[in-house]
């Protein structure tokens, strides 16, 4: 069972100090629906503790699954974050090698990164650097330990970090970007991200694996398949 008992209260009260009183009536009124769906599908997967290959390969530990009302989180969005669900290896793979770019020209930015799993996979490709932004505590802690314990032969950028933070109120680093999200948070967050994304003036591109919202749609279309999608900014691109 979620642990709705010790952080329930905490979140109400920031909730309200960030959106009023109102604002937080608003929120609680949708919010017992989404928790309520979000609690029995997590509780579907709680019992599943066997570790994937993909970590017993690399000796980490990115699989078990974490319901939002576990994780203690001070970010004024946390009522509109997700439960950590581990984006698949083969998934994050095919996606990264679908980008038209060369990869040591850019530095990769996970947005909700959690417990690394993304960062880890690219940096299997030549990025010139990777971060991982991720607002709770719990999740950035298992991602420290897991780029510390990371090991592998064919492992091509080292320099990886991860950044306990809200990722609306990142700073975008200089230079060529790209920008990965598996649905780490509801769709206002999102579309504040894509606000943001669309008023840089470096080039960036914007993989949105198993994507859920419209968000991008201002955004270049490069490529749309049944579990992800891939935008530009930098030039104009044909869909596929």
């Amino acid at each position: 069972m979620p642990a709705i008992h010790r952080t329930i209260r905490p979140r109400l009260e920031r909730s309200v100090k960030s959106h009023g009183v109102w604002g937080t009536l608003v929120l609680l009124g949708v919010a017992p629906f989404r928790w309520w769906r979000d609690h029995r599908e997590a509780k579907r997967f709680s019992s599943i503790r066997t570790a994937d290959p993909f970590d017993l390969e690399h000796d980490i530990e990115t699989s078990q699954r974490v319901h939002a009302s576990d994780l203690r989180v001070s970010s004024r969005n946390w009522m509109d974050g997700a439960n950590y669900d581990p984006a698949p290896v083969k998934l994050i793979w095919e996606t990264i090698a679908a980008l038209p770019i060369d990869a040591a020209e850019f530095t990769f930015i996970d947005f909700g990164s959690g417990k690394g799993r993304v960062l880890l996979v690219a940096s299997e490709f030549p990025f010139a650097r990777i971060i991982g932004v991720e607002y709770a505590p719990e999740l950035h802690q298992a991602a420290c330990r897991n780029l510390h314990s990371y090991r592998s032969q064919t492992q091509k950028c080292g320099r990886i970090e991860s950044i306990c933070q809200d990722m609306t109120a990142f700073q975008f680093p200089q230079g060529p970007l790209v920008l990965f999200f598996y649905n780490p948070a509801f769709e206002s967050v999102m579309r504040t991200m894509a606000a943001r994304i669309a008023a840089l003036s470096q080039p960036c591109w914007i993989v949105y694996a198993n994507p859920r919202y419209n968000v991008f749609d201002s955004l270049n279309k490069v490529r749309k398949t049944d579990t992800y999608a891939i935008y530009t900014t930098a030039v104009p691109a044909q869909s596929n």
